[in-house]
Parts: structure tokens; sequence; C-alpha cells
């Protein structure tokens, strides 16, 4: 068992040995720059301001991402987990936002708006007014991608910001989230986005993965309870503590980032949590699945992301996630013989 967390550990550390089907074969043209940013979840940082993230923003915008991926729920995904609670259980109360009142505003359904939202793209101007702007806004809310949204409303001139074209003024709190905490994919990839001329975010979460779980006992999550006691586990918690004390401005939330993002940070948190999974006692072997169902969750992730820019080959791609789903990321896309992986932690250098 311990060779198995070591051997994770070995390639989380350096994801450039993992190495696709096809090797490493000549291609047209350069190959694809993936980055993955780990992030910590900032709504459960009540203290911090989106003026925080201003360095963090820079060393990004200096990356010049063509496309960028963020750890949210699609709505076309979430109308369907919304079919099958069966199944997924509670993922789509837990992870995603119920746009009935927009569809009945708009008479649109979710996959009435994707396929609107396809059109106005394919047909997108150089130069749009601000009337199409708040247009496409209402189009991403009501197909239930709101960080799209905030990236259209991001992109209007600020006097161009007001209700109309459709939009009222309850979808704009829904847009600017008012009175909500911060969220990287809204404060950090939205306002990327819109700073770099994008028109929108991709997002490419899964809870379909969720379905591992629909036939398990009641009693089954039982053999968990003992988890928060586990030596690796607690340390790890307490330095990830100690590390979001040190936040007191912008220059030193950067540096939390820089050592998340670091071969060693990645290590650590993998051996914590999953390593200690794997060698979890449980008759059941609850530990081994629910890695396993953290492998088909970020298999389907990356698979997402991958469909994001795979009509733009030799692009360069920015994913936005929680930094437990970095190390999978970065070893799944090194096997992809289209895609070069950059080191996210040079970058914020």
């Amino acid at each position: 068992m311990f060779r198995i967390v070591a051997a994770l550990a070995t390639l989380v550390a350096a994801p450039a040995m993992a190495q696709g089907p096809l090797g490493s074969v000549p291609i047209n043209g350069p190959k694809t720059q993936v980055m993955t940013l780990g992030s910590m979840h900032l709504s459960e940082h009540a203290g911090w301001s989106p003026a925080m993230l201003e360095p963090l923003l820079a060393k990004l915008s200096a990356f010049a991402p063509d496309v960028v991926t963020i750890e949210g729920l699609s709505g076309q995904q979430c109308a369907a987990l919304k079919l099958f609670p069966d199944v997924t259980g509670r993922a789509y109360s837990q992870y995603c936002w119920n746009p009935d009142e927009i569809i009945a505003d708009t008479r649109l359904s979710v996959p009435q708006a994707a396929l609107e939202i396809r059109q106005t793209l394919a047909a997108w101007p150089k130069s749009p007014t601000a009337s199409q702007r708040r247009k496409l806004a209402l189009l991403f809310l009501a197909a239930g991608e709101r960080a799209s949204a905030r990236v259209q409303w991001l992109r209007l001139a600020p006097a161009e910001r007001r209700a109309a074209d459709g939009l009222t003024d309850k979808m704009i709190e829904i847009i600017t989230r008012k009175g909500r905490p911060m969220n990287e994919s809204y404060e950090v990839a939205a306002v990327l986005a819109a700073r770099l001329g994008h028109e929108r975010v991709h997002a490419v979460d899964d809870h379909t993965s969720d379905a591992i779980y629909a036939d398990v006992p009641d009693d089954y999550y039982d053999d968990f309870e003992n988890r928060g006691k586990e030596p690796a586990l607690v340390a790890s918690l307490a330095a990830n503590k100690a590390q979001i004390a040190r936040v007191v401005d912008g220059a030193t939330l950067l540096d939390v980032y820089r050592e998340m993002n670091s071969p060693d940070g990645v290590k650590n948190q993998v051996l914590a949590d999953f390593g200690g999974a794997l060698v979890m006692p449980s008759k059941r072997y609850a530990g081994r699945t629910y890695v396993g169902w953290w492998d088909v969750r970020n298999l389907r992730m990356v698979a997402n992301a991958r469909a994001a820019f795979a009509t733009r080959p030799g692009a360069r791609v920015l994913n936005i996630v929680g930094s437990s789903h970095k190390p999978w990321y970065d070893v799944l896309f090194a096997t992809m013989p289209d895609v070069e992986v950059v080191d996210a932690a040079a970058v914020l250098r």
C-alpha cells in the first residue's frame, strides 16, 4: 500500500514523467501550452478583498491564456444532474444554480439558450455593441453559465452596465453576485478573461462521478469517522491554516499561491488526503473507493477542459481549479501528445 502512495507522490512531483500512447511524436505547429493554477476557495476567506488578487492577476495576464477554464458545473451538466437525483444524489442542489426564474423570464430552456450562444458567437462582430453584450450576458445566464455572463458584464463600459435588452435588475444582482463572497471563478477567471478580451470562460467541473456512491449503504460513511485524526491529515490542515494566516495583502496572497503550486505543496496535499485514504482501515475499502471517485471526477474534468481547446491547437490554456485537482490535471495533460504542461510555479515567480 505504501508503495502506491509513494508512486502517486512521485508522479505528482514530476508530471513530465507521464507519457501518452503516442510518446513524443512530431506535430504540425507548436504544442498547446496548458497551465493549471491550483487555488484555495476564496469563498472561505471573508476578510479578503478583490484588490488583493491584483498581483496574481498580473502574473496570469502575463501568461496571456487564450482559453480559461474553471471549476464550475456547466449549465448543460446541471440540467442533466437535475434529471437523475436518484443517481447523483444532492449534486444538483449543492453545486448548481436553479435557473427556473430566468427561464420563465426569457422563455428559453437551457438547451435553447446554449444553442443561441453558439449561433451568436459564430456571427460575433469584432466590435460588438453594448446592446449585443447585454443580450449575450442574458443568454449565458439563461444557459446556466453565470461566470461567462460576468465576463460580458465586465466587458461593458461602466456606463453601459445597466438593466436593458432583457437584463433586469434582479439578473444583474445574480451576475454581479451582490452580497455573495468572493469566488475564484468570478474574481480571478472572469476578471482575467474580460481583461484579455475573451468572450467567455469554460465551466468544466463534473459531478456525474457522484453516481459511484448511488448504491452504497447508509452506514458506508461511518468508515470515515476517524479520518480527521490521521496525523498526516492533521499536519496538512495545520500547515494550510498557518499558510493562510500569513495573508495580509496581495503580495502575501501571491506568495501562498506560489507555495500551493510548488511540487512540494502539491505532494503534501496528495499524501495527506488521498494517500491516507488509500491505506485507511476499512473492510469495504471505503478510502480506495473515495480515491476512485476522485479519479473519475478528474478524468472527466480534464476531458471537458480538453474539449474546450481541442479546436484551438497551439493555444495557451489556463485551468483554475481547487489545488487538490492540480496533480491529476498535470499528470493527465502530460499524457497528451499535443499538450505541453506549463509550470505554474514558474509563471507565478
